[in-house]
C-alpha cells in the first residue's frame, strides 16, 4: 500500500508558529519558542512523487501542532490539507453527521474508544504507517495507530492553593472543597479514557467511590480539556483533576503559576489515534501524510509541542519520559473492551 521514502538528513525542522489550543488549551509564545528554536538533526521524510489534490484532516491535536504539521507536509508535497479542528466529541458527532456524504480522509482524535468505535462502525481504512513499527506496545491496530500521547495529571494553581495534592483521592479532602474542575468526559476525549481505565484497573466499586467523594467536595465537570484548564490558570478554581499535561506545561513555560503531577497511584498516557477513513477519495494523499506523522520529523514535532511521541525512539521534550509514567493500564484494546458503556454510566450518575 506504501511505497517507501528515501532517508536524508536535515540539520533543522520545518515548524509553524500559530497558538490556540483545540482540544488542549493556551498556546504560548514560549511554545512556539520550543518549536522554531529546535536546531536538532533528525531524519528528513521525503514524499513520494506524484502526490497532488487535496485532502480533509479531521484534527482533535492542540492548534499549533497541527499547523505545524500541515505546514511541513505541504511544503514537501503538491498536496492541499483542508483543517477542521475540533474536540473528539465533536468530531465524532460531525463524521456522524457526514454519514451519508463523508468528508474526512484523515483523522485524529484523542481518545481510543472514539477511533475503537470508529473502527466497529466500517468506516476505517487499514493502514499501517511508515514508522509505527516504533510505537509504544499496545499503541497500534490494523486500522489505526496513537502517534502521540498525552499523561493526564493533577494541574494546580499554586496561587490559587496552598495545597500539594499527590493523588486522585487527596482531592476529596476538605482543603480541595469547590475547588476542583474535571473536563467533560462528554467533550474530552482524554477524559473519558482516563474514566475507563480507572474501571479497567480497580472496578467500578471503588471508581464511583473516589468520584461520590469529588463531587460531594465540590468538584464541577466543565467543558473539554482547554477551558477546565483556562478556569484554573484564571484561579476560579485551584485544580485540574485530569488536566492534559503538555497545555499545562506549556502554559506553565509562559509564566502561568501551574505545577503538574502525576498522581502516585497512576494515570493514563492515552494514545491519540490517527486513522484514514475508507472513504477517502485521496487515499494515497492521506496515506503519505500519515506516513510523514509517524516519521521521526513528524514525531520530533509532536515532542517540541509538550507532546509525548508514539514513537520510542523519539525523545519528550516536557515531563517525565513514557516509561517513567506509571500507568493504570496499557493494553487500551482491552481496556475499552471490559469497560463498555462506563462513560455513559458516568454521565448518568453524575451529570444528568
Amino acid at each position: 500500500m506504501f511505497r517507501k521514502k528515501r532517508i536524508t538528513m536535515s540539520a533543522s525542522m520545518l515548524i509553524g508558529a500559530l497558538a490556540l489550543v483545540s482540544c488542549g488549551s493556551v498556546a504560548s509564545s514560549s511554545e512556539d519558542q520550543n518549536a522554531t528554536d529546535g536546531t536538532q538533526t533528525t531524519e528528513s521524510w521525503e514524499a513520494p512523487d506524484g502526490l497532488s489534490g487535496e485532502i480533509s484532516y479531521y484534527s482533535a491535536n492542540p492548534q499549533g501542532l497541527t499547523d505545524d504539521l500541515v505546514a511541513a507536509f505541504e511544503e514537501k508535497t503538491d498536496v492541499k490539507v483542508n483543517v477542521y479542528a475540533d474536540t473528539t466529541g465533536k468530531i465524532t458527532a460531525r463524521l456522524k453527521a457526514e454519514e451519508a456524504n463523508p468528508q474526512a480522509d484523515l483523522v485524529y482524535m484523542a481518545s481510543w474508544d472514539a477511533a475503537t468505535e470508529q473502527s466497529s462502525a466500517g468506516t476505517l481504512a487499514p493502514y499501517t504507517p511508515e514508522g509505527s513499527d516504533q510505537v509504544h506496545e499496545g499503541w497500534a491496530t490494523e486500522e489505526f495507530v496513537g502517534r502521540d500521547g498525552s499523561a493526564l495529571a493533577l494541574v494546580v494553581n499554586t496561587n490559587a492553593t496552598d495545597a500539594t495534592p499527590s493523588d486522585w483521592a487527596d482531592l476529596t479532602d476538605p482543603e480541595y472543597k469547590d475547588q476542583v474542575i474535571m473536563p467533560d468526559p462528554r467533550e474530552s476525549g482524554t477524559a473519558a479514557d482516563l474514566i475507563t481505565a480507572m474501571v479497567a484497573h480497580q472496578g467500578k466499586q471503588e471508581t464511583w467511590k473516589l468520584f461520590d467523594g469529588l463531587f460531594e467536595n465540590g468538584m464541577v465537570v466543565q467543558g473539554a480539556n482547554g477551558p477546565a484548564l483556562d478556569t484554573v490558570t484564571a484561579g476560579s478554581k485551584a485544580v485540574v483533576f485530569g488536566g492534559v499535561d503538555y497545555s499545562a506545561y506549556s502554559a506553565r513555560d509562559e509564566g502561568e503559576a501551574l505545577e503538574v503531577i502525576i498522581p502516585d497511584s497512576g494515570t493514563t498516557v492515552t494514545p491519540r489515534p490517527l486513522m484514514i477513513m475508507e472513504s477517502s477519495d485521496n487515499a494515497q494523499a492521506a496515506e503519505a501524510f500519515a506516513d510523514f506523522m509517524f516519521s521521526a520529523e513528524g514525531q520530533e514535532v509532536s515532542a517540541q509541542r509538550n507532546m509525548i511521541p508514539g514513537r520510542e525512539d523519539v525523545a519528550t521534550q516536557a515531563g517525565p519520559q513514557f516509561e517513567e509514567i506509571d500507568q493504570l493500564a496499557t493494553d487500551w484494546d482491552e481496556i475499552v473492551e471490559s469497560s463498555e458503556g462506563v462513560t455513559d454510566e458516568f454521565v448518568e450518575r453524575y451529570l444528568d
